[in-house]
C-alpha cells in the first residue's frame, strides 16, 4: 500500500453512524480555511414565482416551483407513506430540495430542476436534491440539479421485493458541492447509499453528472456503505457518464473524492453489485475502488483520466488510480470479487502503470484486475473530451433522453474554436517550412495550436501568433493540419493542406533508413568517427577514434560486446565498431570545427540485449522517432539525414523511451546535398466479424508490412474514435462494443519513419446484449498445483481427462511483464513448452465452449501458431522479449466429440494454462 495520503479514499454520506474514517475531513477544511478569498460560484436558480416551502402530508401528485431560503428547512417535506409522485417542478433551497425522512416513504421524483443556494450558516453545506430515511419505493428519474449535494438513502424499510425497491435513472448532475460558505467544507455524493442491503431491483443508470474544477467540492460520487443487494439480485450501476472528482481548489494535493466505491465495515451487509458500462473520467483519486464487502464484479467499464486540468497545462497532483482493491477495514469475509475487461488510460504524473506517467492499477497488493485494455499514451484534456462524445453517442443510439425533457444542459454550450493553417505548398528536403495558424474562441480563449503531419504530431504553439518551424527529412508530399483547442477542450481541426517536398539535389545513398553500406552521390567524405572504438576503416572511409579526436564531444556511457552474433552478418571491420558503443536513456554528440553548410549525417545504432525504441534529433529537429533496435544483435545504419550547419557545429540528440538505452557506435557525415530515399508507406489490412454484440468482445487482426523499413505501431479506429494499438505483430485488438449501432472499423498501419496508411473500413453490425449463459467450466495449471485464480478452481497437473504433449519447464526467477499477482505469476511462469505442444481436454459434454490461453516468454521472442479444435487461433503470434505474457482469447471451441485440443506449430512456445468457458 501506497504510503501518505495517496492510500486515503473518502466516502460520505451524511446519516452515518457510528465510528468512521474522516481524517480527510479536517485536513481539508484546515486547508481551504487557509484560503477564504476563493471565489465560490453558485448556482443561480431561475427567476419564477416560487411557493412554499411545500409539507406534504397526504398522496398525490405535486407540480410547482417551491423554494426554502433557510438551511434548516427543506423545499419540499414528504411527511406520508401513501404514494407522492413530485413532478415538473423548479426547486431553489438553502436547505434539502426534497427531505423524506418519514418510515415508509413512497416517493416518485421525475421532471424537476433542483438549485442549490448559498447556505444559511456556516460550517454547512448546500442542501440534498433528496434525502430519504428508511423509504420503502424511491424512482428517481429525468430530474435535473446543480450546486446540491446530491441523492442520500438511508436504510430501508421496504419488503425487499422488486416492487418496492430503488430505481435511479436518467438524471443530470452538476457540480455536487459540499462547500460551507465560510470556507472548507465536507464531503457529498451524487447518489449515496447507507446501511441499504439485500434490497432487490435496485438500477442505477443513464445518468449523466459533470463536476467542474473549483465549482464542486465531492466526496464518491457513485457511493455504497454497508450496503449491497442478494445474489439472485446483485445492485446494477450501469452506463453512467461520471465526469469530475475534484477537491477544492481543484490544484489542491488532498484526495477527496472517486468515482465509485464500495465500503464498510459490516461484511455481510456489503456485496452483491455489479457495475458495467460506465464512464469514468477526470476523477481524482481513483476511478473504481473495493474497500469493503464480498462478490463484487466491476466490467467492461471505460476510465479516463488525463492529470490535467481543462486548460490542458496544469497538473492536478489530487490523481492517483484507476482502480484499486483494498481491504481498509481488515474484513475477514472480504472475498469474491471480479474485475474484468475494463478500458483505463489514467494519468498519475510521475508513475509507470503500465506506461510512463500512468496509475491505470492501484498498488494496494489486491491485482485481480483482467484483461484490462490499457488505453495508449497520450491521454489529455481531448481524450476525455472524446469519451463525453462517445457517451452522446451511446444516448443516441439508444434512444434516451437525460435530464428533464432530454435537454443535454441548462447552461450554454460551449462553441468550438476556429482555425485555420498557412504554409508554403512546396519545400525542399533540409530547408525549414514555416507553418502558420489564425485561432480564436468565441467564448472562451485558444490553449494550444498543434501542427500535424498526417497522424504525427510536430509540435505545438501555446501562444499567438501560433507558428512552427518543422525541417522535412526526406522527399515526399506532406498532409499538414492545425489543431485549435480552447480552454474547456473543445477541439477544430483545419482541412488538409499539401505539400511537395523535393530533394535538395539529385542523387541518393542506398543505406536508407534501414541500415548497410552505401555513400551518397553529389557529396564529399567530410568525417568519420567510432565512438567507442580504435581508428579504422569501413567502406574505404577512415574513422577516427572519438576519444582524443579534435572538436567531438560524445555523451552516454561507454561499453561493448564483441561475442555478440549481428544481424545482419557484416565485414568483421564494421561488426568490431557496431560492438563498442555508447549507450544512455538521453545523450548528445556534437561534432564541432564544421564549415557552415549543408550536410549528411548517418548514425550507426545498434541492440545488445531487449528492443527498445528511441528517437533522434539533428541540429535541434526531430530526424527520426519512435524507432525501434530490435533485438539483440539488431543493428542500422541510419540516414542520411539532413544537417544544415549555421554555427560550426552538428548536434545529435539520442532519447530512448520509457527509461531504456539506446546503443551509438559510429557517425559518418558528408557535406553537400544528397537525396533521402523517399520512404514508401506501409500497407495494412483489417479482419473483423461481420456481426457482434454488446458486452462482448470482438476480436480485431490486422496485417501490416513495410517495404523499406518497420510498422511501428498498428492503431484500431471506430469512425474517428481510437479503440487501441498494438505494436507488435500478429497485430490485435480485443474491443468490447458497449452499445447497440454499425460500426465503422479500420486499422492504420505506422511505419518507423512516421508514414501511415489506414485499411478500407469493415462495417460490423452490433446487436443488443442477451442474457449471458456463459459459466466456468475448468481450467489446468499445466505445469503446476491447484489454485484459485480470479476467484475460479484451477486444477492441477494431475488432475484427470487432459493431456499435454511438450517438455515441462519452470523458471520462477524471471520478471513477467506487465507484473501480475503471485498466484498468477507463479502459474504463468510454470509451463510446457517445445516446438509442437499438444494440449487436450477429454470428457467434454457436446455445447459451445470459448477458450482462454496463457502463453509466455522466457528468453528471446519466438514466432509460432496456435490452433484450437485443428482451426488456427493466431497465426504467426510473436512472443516478444523475456517476461511478456499474454492471456490469449477466447477462441470459440464447438464440441461434438468430447475434446477440446490446443496446438502449437513453427517457433517455440510455452503453454502454462488453458481455461475454459461454456456458452
Amino acid at each position: 500500500m501506497q504510503k501518505g495520503t495517496e492510500n486515503h479514499f473518502s466516502s460520505a454520506l451524511s446519516n452515518r453512524s457510528g465510528a468512521r474514517f474522516l481524517p480527510l475531513s479536517a485536513m481539508l477544511s484546515f486547508f481551504l480555511l487557509l484560503f477564504p478569498g476563493l471565489t465560490r460560484v453558485f448556482a443561480q436558480a431561475p427567476n419564477v414565482t416560487y411557493q412554499g416551502p411545500l409539507v406534504i402530508t397526504q398522496g398525490g401528485t405535486y407540480s410547482g416551483n417551491y423554494r426554502s431560503t433557510d438551511s434548516n428547512v427543506p423545499a419540499i417535506s414528504v411527511q406520508t407513506t401513501q404514494p407522492v409522485i413530485i413532478e415538473n417542478c423548479i426547486i431553489a433551497s438553502a436547505g434539502e430540495m426534497i427531505s423524506a425522512v418519514t418510515n415508509g416513504a413512497n416517493l416518485t421524483v421525475r421532471n424537476n430542476r433542483g438549485y442549490g443556494l448559498p447556505p444559511t450558516k456556516d460550517n454547512t453545506p448546500r442542501g440534498k436534491f433528496l434525502n430519504s430515511h428508511a423509504a420503502k419505493m424511491l424512482r428517481i428519474e429525468n430530474n435535473y440539479m446543480e450546486q446540491t449535494t446530491g441523492i442520500n438513502v438511508h436504510t430501508w424499510s421496504g419488503d425487499g421485493s422488486g416492487g418496492q425497491t430503488l430505481t435511479v435513472r436518467y438524471n443530470q448532475a452538476k457540480n455536487i458541492d459540499a462547500r460551507y460558505r465560510n470556507g472548507g467544507g465536507t464531503f457529498a455524493d451524487f447518489i449515496g447509499l447507507d446501511k441499504v442491503s439485500n434490497l432487490q431491483g435496485v438500477d442505477i443508470s443513464w445518468n449523466q453528472v459533470i463536476n467542474e474544477p473549483n465549482n464542486s467540492l465531492v466526496g464518491d460520487i457513485i457511493a455504497f456503505y454497508n450496503s449491497g443487494g442478494s445474489a439472485s439480485s446483485p445492485m446494477r450501476v450501469h452506463d453512467n457518464y461520471v465526469q469530475g472528482a475534484y477537491p477544492y481548489p481543484a490544484t489542491g494535493s488532498e484526495f477527496t473524492g472517486t468515482g465509485m466505491i464500495v465500503d464498510g465495515d459490516q461484511t455481510n451487509t456489503q456485496g452483491f453489485i455489479e457495475a458495467y458500462n460506465n464512464h469514468f473520467v477526470a476523477t481524482c483519486n481513483s476511478a473504481m475502488n473495493i474497500a469493503g464487502g464480498h462478490d463484487i464484479y466491476y466490467h467492461h467499464n471505460r476510465i479516463v483520466m488525463a492529470g490535467l486540468m481543462p486548460d490542458g497545462v496544469t497538473r492536478l497532483p489530487s490523481a492517483y488510480c484507476g482502480g484499486a482493491i483494498f481491504n481498509y477495514y481488515g474484513q475477514g469475509g472480504f472475498s469474491n470479487f471480479k474485475v474484468d475487461n475494463q478500458i483505463i488510460g489514467y494519468v498519475h504524473w510521475g508513475r509507470n502503470n503500465p506506461y510512463a506517467n500512468r496509475q491505470d492499477e492501484g498498488d494496494y497488493g489486491i491485482l485481480i484486475m483482467t484483461n484490462t485494455q490499457h488505453m495508449p499514451n497520450p491521454i489529455t484534456p481531448q481524450t476525455e473530451k472524446d469519451e463525453y462524445n462517445i457517451w452522446l453517442g451511446k444516448v443516441s443510439q439508444n434512444g434516451l433522453k437525460i435530464g428533464v425533457g432530454g435537454s443535454s444542459t441548462p447552461t450554454p454550450t460551449n462553441v468550438a474554436p476556429t482555425v485555420s493553417l498557412s504554409v508554403p505548398t512546396t519545400g525542399t528536403v533540409g530547408t525549414a517550412l514555416t507553418l502558420n495558424a489564425t485561432a480564436a474562441d468565441a467564448d472562451g480563449s485558444v490553449a494550444k495550436v498543434e501542427f500535424f503531419n498526417g497522424a504525427t504530431k510536430l509540435g505545438e504553439d501555446t501562444s499567438a501568433p501560433y507558428s512552427l518551424s518543422f525541417t522535412p527529412t526526406a522527399a515526399a508530399t506532406l498532409s499538414l493540419t492545425a489543431r485549435a483547442t480552447d480552454n474547456v477542450g473543445a477541439a477544430t481541426s483545419t482541412a488538409v493542406t499539401s505539400v511537395t517536398v523535393t530533394a535538395a539535389t539529385s542523387g541518393g545513398g542506398t543505406g536508407g533508413s534501414t541500415g548497410g553500406t552505401g555513400t551518397p552521390t553529389n557529396a564529399t567524405f567530410f568525417r568519420a568517427l567510432n565512438v567507442n572504438g580504435s581508428a579504422t576503416t569501413v567502406d574505404g572511409l577512415t574513422f577516427e577514434a572519438s576519444s582524443g579526436a579534435a572538436n567531438v564531444q560524445i555523451g552516454g556511457s561507454p561499453f561493448a560486446n564483441q561475442t555478440i552474433a549481428l544481424n545482419p552478418a557484416t565485414d568483421a571491420a564494421r561488426a568490431s565498431m557496431i560492438r563498442s558503443s555508447v549507450y544512455g536513456n538521453s545523450y548528445t554528440a556534437t561534432v564541432g570545427g564544421v564549415t557552415n553548410g549543408a550536410y549528411q549525417v548517418y548514425l550507426y545504432m545498434w541492440e545488445d540485449n531487449n528492443p527498445v525504441t528511441f528517437s533522434i534529433s539533428l541540429e535541434g529537429q526531430t530526424a527520426q522517432s519512435n524507432l525501434s533496435s530490435g533485438s539483440g544483435g539488431s543493428w542500422k545504419r541510419l540516414g542520411p539525414f539532413a544537417a544544415n550547419v549555421a554555427d560550426g557545429n552538428i548536434s545529435i540528440g539520442i532519447t530512448a523511451a520509457n527509461g531504456g538505452n539506446a546503443n551509438l557506435s559510429g557517425i559518418e557525415i558528408w557535406k553537400g546535398s544528397t537525396t533521402a530515399p523517399t520512404n514508401v508507406a506501409p500497407t495494412v489490412s483489417l479482419t473483423a466479424p461481420t456481426t457482434g454484440t454488446v458486452g462482448t468482445a470482438l476480436t480485431l487482426n490486422a496485417t501490416a508490412a513495410d517495404a523499406d523499413g518497420s510498422v511501428a505501431k498498428v492503431e484500431f479506429f471506430s469512425g474517428a474514435t481510437k479503440l487501441g494499438e498494438d505494436t507488435s505483430a500478429p497485430y490485435s485488438l480485443s474491443f468490447t462494443p458497449t452499445a447497440a449501432a454499425t460500426l465503422s472499423l479500420t486499422a492504420r498501419a505506422t511505419d518507423n519513419a512516421g508514414a501511415t496508411t489506414t485499411s478500407s473500413a469493415q462495417s460490423v453490425t452490433v446487436a443488443g446484449a442477451t442474457a449471458s449463459t456463459r459459466a466456468f467450466y475448468r481450467a489446468i495449471n499445466i505445469n503446476g498445483s491447484a489454485m484459485t485464480l480470479d476467484g475460479n478452481s484451477w486444477q492441477g497437473s494431475t488432475a484427470t481427462n487432459y493431456s499435454i504433449g511438450g517438455d515441462l519447464f519452470a523458471n520462477q526467477n524471471v520478471t513477467l511483464n506487465p507484473a501480475t499477482d503471485a498466484t498468477r505469476a507463479s502459474m504463468i511462469r510454470s509451463s510446457a513448452y517445445g516446438p509442437s505442444i499438444n494440449f487436450s481436454m477429454s470428457a467434454v459434454p457436446t455445447g459451445s465452449y470459448e477458450v482462454y490461453l496463457y502463453v509466455w516468454e522466457d528468453d528471446k521472442a519466438e514466432i509460432f501458431n496456435i490452433a484450437v479444435n485443428g482451426v488456427t487461433a493466431v497465426s504467426n503470434f510473436n512472443s516478444g522479449s523475456a517476461g511478456n505474457w499474454k492471456k490469449l482469447g477466447p477462441f470459440a471451441a464447438n464440441v461434438t466429440n468430447g475434446t477440446i485440443s490446443v496446438t502449437t506449430s513453427g517457433g517455440w512456445g510455452n503453454l502454462s494454462g488453458v481455461e475454459v468457458w461454456k456458452k
